[in-house]
């Protein structure tokens, strides 16, 4: 399969044998080692040293049948192969470990996690990008996975804000590079979605060790070591604190449709696009840049849903530990146990006799017998036939009735009727004359869902037949936009064709 095209066939079964953790402990470490940071190119020798050091720092892990007790420790010494640094803890217990590592290196080495290679006559190891790729990700596992993006929001908004600036007239290479920050944004709001989606898996982690939990003090740990320790002052502090990303979601939705919505902003970005090899030419560049915009647009207008789901878990989390310590009080270990054993030994008192006298206020409950002529069964009747009759009327609802016709006016509000574009656009053109959008004026929400239905009818070409016999929409991209307190968008021309104006001097006729 393509999937794993670039590991070998038997890579996995380093982690199916045995010692599948002693092999996972000896690749970490050599990840660590000579695989991340500066780059380094180990000898055989130094890498069977480092699995020799795992082994020597981990027993349990390969002593269940091999108990070689406490291992001397060794040293790599260049070109020498191997020194004993203690000469009196060597022993026939050091030379077979040392086999057993030997033997680990040949197996790594088969299953394609390690290779060799040849520079004349130095034989130095390497490992190869598949398996590379996979010990970074099982590496960054074995850390701390809590999850950190409260400044990744703020950077987003940034690079944004950055973008916002550019314009054709820039010729700074420096200034000019932002605009490769559209793409490094939206890799970084797909980050912030994965970091969500961590968050909610680990909930649903959380959730399963807790309540399979076999007591009620292991359940307790269990909620205030994973829950509270490691997720809730993590997690939970970085999202419902001052860098929760609702405080910077709309700025980002507003930031990415200002951009998508200024043709000089967007031929930069176009043109960085082409310059850094990310698209063929300008047109795709262009295409480009609004895809990542339009990602990051859409992602931050759906993070609500993710943060329900979260705020869903904790609550439902809570709950089952709230009930759990409600009813732990009910058993025998519980409040009332004990309340029953205090009971138990008053009684003993008073037996004795050594305290006759002694009283306590209280207020009992009367007793009642639960049995009662109303409380028995009723006897089974035959069936009855079914009968046809009309069916009753559904009860009217006077609060669901006013909510259906708040909701059809907003639906008939919402979608403006080409009649009402046509009146819009009569108060804003005078007869026979041309007016921009960029000059329009905006004092009503009805103006604006007229506004926006008219900028559409401009852009897709789709003029309706009541609005097309009155005026001509065209779009109008080489001019400044219309920008105002409602909306910033493209610029386009109403034109009066004064067809209607013909039409009805003609009917009048």
């Amino acid at each position: 399969m393509s999937l794993f095209r670039h590991l070998h066939d038997d890579a996995f079964l380093a982690f199916s044998r045995d010692h599948k953790h002693l092999y996972a402990a000896c690749l970490l470490d050599l990840h660590e080692r000579f695989f991340s940071g500066a780059p380094s190119f180990p000898t055989p020798q130094q890498v069977m040293h480092a699995i020799y050091d795992v082994m020597r720092s981990n027993p349990s892990l390969w002593s269940e049948g091999d108990d070689f007790g406490n291992l001397p420790e060794i040293i790599s010494a260049h070109r020498r192969r191997i020194r004993k640094a203690d000469v009196a803890l060597a022993s026939e217990k050091g030379d077979k470990a040392l086999g057993l590592a030997r033997q680990l290196y040949a197996r790594l080495l088969a299953w394609g996690w390690l290779e060799e290679e040849e520079y004349g006559l130095r034989v130095t190891v390497d490992m190869a990008m598949g398996p590379l790729l996979v010990i970074q990700r099982l590496a960054s596992l074995n850390k701390d996975l809590s999850q950190r993006f409260g400044g990744l929001i703020v950077q987003i908004r940034l690079n944004l804000e950055a973008v916002e600036k550019l314009t054709p007239e820039i010729t700074d290479r420096k200034q000019r590079e932002a605009a490769l920050a559209v793409r490094e944004a939206r890799n970084q709001a797909d980050q912030f979605t994965k970091s969500l989606r961590a968050i909610l898996a680990d909930l649903k982690r959380i959730r399963r060790t807790v309540m399979e939990s076999k007591t009620v003090a292991t359940r307790l740990e269990a909620f205030f070591e994973e829950f509270v320790d490691q997720l809730l002052l993590k997690d939970f502090e970085s999202i419902l604190t001052v860098n929760h990303p609702y405080r910077f979601r709309d700025a980002i939705v507003d930031l990415a449709r200002r951009i998508s919505y200024t043709p000089e902003t967007m031929q930069v970005l176009a043109e960085e696009y082409t310059a850094a090899s990310m698209a063929a030419d300008v047109e795709d560049g262009r295409m480009a840049a609004a895809d990542d915009l339009l990602a990051i647009e859409s992602i931050f207008e759906q993070i609500g849903q993710m943060f329900e789901r979260i705020e869903a878990f904790r609550r439902q989390l809570e709950a089952r530990v709230r009930n759990t310590i409600k009813y732990a009080e009910r058993g025998g270990q519980g409040l009332v146990g004990r309340a029953g054993d205090l009971v138990r030994r008053l009684d003993a008192l008073l037996r004795d006799g050594r305290h006759d006298k002694a009283t306590v206020e209280w207020s009992i409950e009367p007793l009642r017998s639960p049995w009662s002529e109303h409380h028995q069964a009723p006897a089974r009747q035959p069936r009855r036939p079914v009968e046809a009759r009309e069916l009753a009327a559904p009860p009217s609802d006077p609060l669901y009735e006013l909510r259906k016709k708040l909701r059809l006016e907003y639906i008939a509000r919402i979608a403006p009727r080409p009649e009402d574009v046509r009146r819009f656009l009569e108060g804003q053109v005078p007869p026979f004359a041309t007016k921009e959008a960029r000059f329009m004026e905006i004092d009503t929400v009805d103006d604006f869902l007229a506004f926006d239905c008219a900028r559409r009818y401009a852009l897709t070409g789709e003029v309706p037949a009541q609005v097309r016999a009155g005026f001509d929409l065209e779009p109008c991209p080489d001019t400044p936009p219309h920008d105002s307190e409602w909306l910033r968008c493209a610029n386009f021309v109403v034109r009066r064709s004064g067809r209607l104006r013909k039409a009805e001097a003609a009917h009048a006729q």
